[in-house]
C-alpha cells in the first residue's frame, strides 16, 4: 500500500491541516516555535508501532497554548490505496471477507489502485490516542465482526514505514544492552526509546547476518567462542556492504559531503557478555588510514557527519519493514543536516530528493542550502505558520505573509544564493530592488547584455551601490516608484549625490500615485500569470514562474496584451538609453 495524505485534527497546537503526500521532497520552513516539528510528530503519531520512539512525546497530543472543548478529540488519518489487484485480492483473503458479505461489495468498488481509502487512529473519551484502528469511510454498519477487525489489522499491518530522524537528539549509543529476561522470554521490559529502537536495530542486523536463521537468543546460545566469533564476523561483513558500500558510493558522487573521514574504515558489532543480568552491544568503527595500522573507534568518535549518516542508513535499512527496493515509505526529518558545512548540506539535499523519487521525505529546516530551487520545486515548499496558539500550513505562494523576513527569510537567501552575482566582473550592471524583480526582468525584459543584481529591499541596497560605484564600469539601480522607493531614493541622493543620482531609475509613466514593479503587468496579464503558478501573491507567482519550464514563460509572455508590452518597452528603452549614454 501506500500513503497519499495525513488529515491531523487536534493534535498540540494544531487545529486541523491536511498534508498530501506522493514521491517527492517537502520541505517545512517557518519561524521558530511554528509548529513545524509537530507536524512531523503528528504523521509518525500515526503509527502505534512507533509510539515506543521520542520518549513518547508525541503520543501526547494536548494543546499547551489553549484548552480544547471536551467534545474535540485528535484525529489522526492517512489516506491509503492499494498498489495493485493482486494486493486488494490479498488483503480481502487474508481478512476472510466471503463474497456473500456486505463488506466484499464495498471492497470491490472502494479498494482500487488510483483511489484513496481513510484509516483512522482511534483515541479514548479523554482523547488519548490508542493502539486502536478505523477504516471511516466504511459505513458505519459494516464496521462490525470479525472480518472488519481483521480487514483493519491487514490494510494496517501492509502500510509503508514511517521513519523519523532528529538531527539534535538522534545519537546512536555507545553500548546497547540486552537484559538476560528478554533474551530467554522475548518479554521487554521498560527501557528508554532511543535504547529500544537500537535494540530493535541490533535485533535485525543479526538476523540479516544469519540469513533470517540468527536470533537474539540463538546467538546468546551459542558456547563455542570460534562459533560466536564467527557470527561477528558474519554481522561486520553485513554492516560493511550495507553501510560502508553506501557511504563511499555517497563521497564518490557528491565528493564535498565530507572529506573529513577516512576511506580506510570498517565495521563491526561487538559483544560483552560477562555480565549475568545482561549482555551488551556495541557498533565500532575500525579505521587502517595510518600506516595500515588498525585503531578502533566508538561511532561517537567520528565525525557528525558519518555519524548523521550512520544513523540514517541504520534505521533506512535494519527495520523489520526494509527490503531490497524499499518504496512509498514517509521520511520524517526535523532539521536534517544541522552540523553539515554548507557544501555538505547541499550533497544532502540531493541524496534526499534521489531517495524521494520512490518515497516521500518532509523535513524541517533553517537553512537556505537545504532550499536550492534548482534541486527541490518551490511548488513543495510549505510554510508553517502560528497565530494565536493554532498552527497552519500554506503552500509556497498561498500564504497571506507577503515579507521576506521570518517564515520566508532562509527561502529568500536560497534565492538569492542561486541568483546573486558573484561580483568577479563588473561591467554593466543593473541593481534591483530584490529575488522578485531579478526573476521578472530575466524572463520579460531584454537584459542579456548586462549584470542583474538582486538586492535584500530598496531600504537595503547601500552597500551595493558602494560596491557599484567604486568597482563597476557602469550600473543603473532600479527603484519602485512608491512610499518607500521614494524615501529611499532621498536616503541615497543624501549618501551618494550625483554618483546616484546619475545611476537611477525608478518608475514614473503611469497616472498611478504609486508604481511598482507588479504594476508593470496589466490586470489582466496578473490575472493569467498568478492562475498559472497557482499563487494569490503575483510576488510569489513571478519567482514561481521562472523556476517553471521555459515554455510557459514564452507562452505568457506572447500572451501580453498592450499595456504590459507598452510599459516593458519604456523599461527597455530606459536602460538601453543610460547604458548607450554611459558608454559614449
Amino acid at each position: 500500500m501506500k500513503y497519499t495524505g495525513f488529515h491531523i485534527v487536534n493534535y498540540k497546537a494544531i487545529d486541523e491541516i491536511d498534508v498530501p503526500v506522493s514521491r517527492n521532497t517537502i520541505p517545512l520552513i517557518g519561524i521558530n516555535e511554528s509548529g513545524k516539528t509537530s507536524i512531523l510528530q503528528a504523521i509518525l503519531a500515526f503509527d502505534s508501532d512507533k509510539d515506543h520512539l521520542l520518549d513518547g512525546i508525541h503520543i501526547k497530543v494536548k494543546n499547551i497554548y489553549k484548552p480544547r472543548a471536551k467534545n474535540r478529540q485528535c484525529r489522526l488519518s492517512a489516506r491509503v490505496e492499494v498498489i495493485d489487484e493482486d494486493e486488494k485480492q490479498q488483503i480481502i483473503t487474508q481478512a476472510s471477507v466471503k463474497t456473500s458479505d456486505p463488506l466484499y461489495e464495498w471492497l470491490e468498488s472502494h479498494l482500487n489502485p488510483g483511489r484513496s481509502i481513510t484509516i483512522q487512529r482511534l483515541t479514548d473519551e479523554a482523547g488519548q490516542l490508542t493502539s486502536n484502528y478505523s477504516l471511516i469511510d466504511i459505513p458505519q454498519e459494516l464496521r462490525t465482526g470479525n472480518a472488519y477487525e481483521k480487514l483493519t489489522k491487514a490494510i494496517k499491518r501492509r502500510l509503508p514505514n514511517i521513519l523519523y530522524f532528529d538531527d539534535f537528539s538522534d545519537r546512536v549509543p555507545n553500548e546497547i544492552p540486552f537484559p538476560v529476561s528478554y533474551i530467554k522470554s522475548n518479554k521487554r521490559t521498560r527501557t528508554k526509546s532511543s535504547v529500544r529502537e537500537w535494540q530493535d536495530i541490533v535485533e535485525e542486523v543479526l538476523r540479516r547476518a544469519g540469513g533470517d536463521e540468527l536470533s537474539l537468543s540463538e546467538f546468546y546460545s551459542i558456547e563455542n567462542s570460534d562459533e560466536k566469533e564467527d557470527a561477528l564476523s558474519d554481522i561486520a561483513d553485513v554492516l560493511n556492504d550495507e553501510i560502508i558500500k553506501e557511504w563511499m558510493k555517497l563521497k564518490t558522487a557528491y565528493s564535498s559531503f565530507d572529506t573529513s573521514e577516512s576511506e580506510h574504515l570498517n565495521l563491526s558489532l561487538s559483544c560483552n557478555n560477562s555480565s549475568e543480568e545482561a549482555i551488551t552491544f556495541s557498533f565500532k568503527v575500525r579505521d587502517t588510514e595510518y600506516d595500515d595500522r588498525q585503531r578502533t573507534f566508538d561511532i561517537t568518535a567520528r565525525s557528525k557527519g558519518f555519524q548523521w549518516y550512520f544513523n540514517f542508513i541504520m534505521k533506512l535499512k535494519f527495520n523489520p519493514k526494509y527490503n531490497e527496493n524499499p518504496k512509498d515509505a514517509i521520511f520524517l526529518l526535523d532539521e536534517p543536516g544541522s552540523y553539515l558545512h554548507s557544501s555538505a548540506q547541499t550533497e544532502l539535499l540531493k541524496k534526499l530528493v534521489e531517495i524521494s523519487e520512490d518515497n516521500t521525505i518532509l523535513f524541517c529546516t533553517h537553512s537556505q542550502y537545504l532550499l536550492d530551487p534548482d534541486i527541490i520545486n518551490l511548488n513543495d515548499v510549505r510554510i508553517v505558520e502560528k497565530k494565536d496558539g493554532a498552527v497552519t500550513v500554506f503552500n509556497y505562494g498561498e500564504s497571506p505573509v507577503e515579507k521576506t523576513t521570518g517564515a520566508y527569510s532562509a527561502l529568500e537567501d536560497a534565492l538569492h544564493l542561486k541568483i546573486g552575482a558573484t561580483f568577479d566582473f563588473l561591467s554593466n550592471c543593473i541593481l534591483l530592488e530584490g529575488v522578485t524583480d531579478w526573476c521578472f526582468y530575466k524572463m520579460f525584459l531584454d537584459v542579456e547584455a548586462y549584470d542583474l543584481i538582486p538586492g535584500h529591499g530598496c531600504t537595503q541596497l547601500k552597500s551595493l551601490i558602494s560596491l557599484l560605484i567604486a568597482g563597476a564600469d557602469n550600473f543603473l539601480v532600479i527603484l519602485d516608484n512608491d512610499a518607500e522607493g521614494r524615501s529611499a531614493y532621498k536616503t541615497y541622493e543624501k549618501d551618494f549625490q550625483n554618483l546616484f543620482t546619475s545611476n537611477v531609475y525608478q518608475y514614473s509613466f503611469s497616472e498611478r500615485k504609486n508604481f511598482e514593479l507588479e504594476n508593470i503587468l496589466s490586470s489582466d496579464d496578473t490575472k493569467r500569470i498568478k492562475d498559472a503558478t497557482g499563487c494569490a501573491s503575483i510576488k510569489k507567482a513571478v519567482i514561481k514562474l521562472y523556476y517553471r519550464e521555459k515554455e510557459l514563460q514564452n507562452q505568457i509572455a506572447a500572451s501580453f496584451d498592450k499595456e504590459t508590452r507598452d510599459n516593458i518597452k519604456r523599461i527597455n528603452n530606459a536602460i538601453s538609453g543610460h547604458f548607450n549614454n554611459q558608454n559614449e
